[in-house]
């Protein structure tokens, strides 16, 4: 099995590994995310395993044509790991990284936020590696 590493991964025959270089010392990973074709975007992710969701700021649900007022779910509070209660609504979103395109669910932070890159609808769809003496994420596909 051929490995590299790189920021946008590109597809493997068979098994797909991708390889992500810690960035300052974290976890990163680049994905595209949209809600539809016309309105994509690469955001850089942490990639987050105590953190159930994905999250974005309401900024970039802007910039990918999601007004926060129209999402149809109810707006809930959680709290952050440090305590922080923020307000958040909850949507579908198209996500890729390399050849692997698949919808997860994304809470949509109405404050200005790190986006997280969490558990629901992607770690089920790899095995993934935190090489920490390394400062590398590894995700192999099932």
């Amino acid at each position: 099995m051929k490995t590299r590493n790189f920021l946008f991964p590109e597809f493997i025959p068979s098994t797909l590994r991708l390889e992500f270089p810690y960035v300052h010392g974290r976890p990163m990973l680049t994905a595209k995310l949209s809600k539809s074709k016309d309105k994509s975007r690469y955001l850089e992710f942490l990639i987050d395993s105590g953190s159930d969701f994905t999250i974005i700021p309401k900024s970039d649900a802007m910039i990918l044509g999601i007004d926060y007022d129209e999402i149809k779910s109810k707006e809930i509070k959680i709290e952050a790991a440090n305590l922080t209660v923020m307000h958040c609504k909850e949507i579908s979103l198209n996500f890729e990284v390399a050849d692997e395109k698949f919808k997860i669910p994304v809470l949509v932070i109405k404050e200005e936020v790190e986006r997280l890159l969490g558990r629901k609808g992607v770690f089920s769809k790899f095995d993934i590696l935190f090489k920490e003496r390394e400062g590398m994420v590894v995700f192999t596909s099932h």
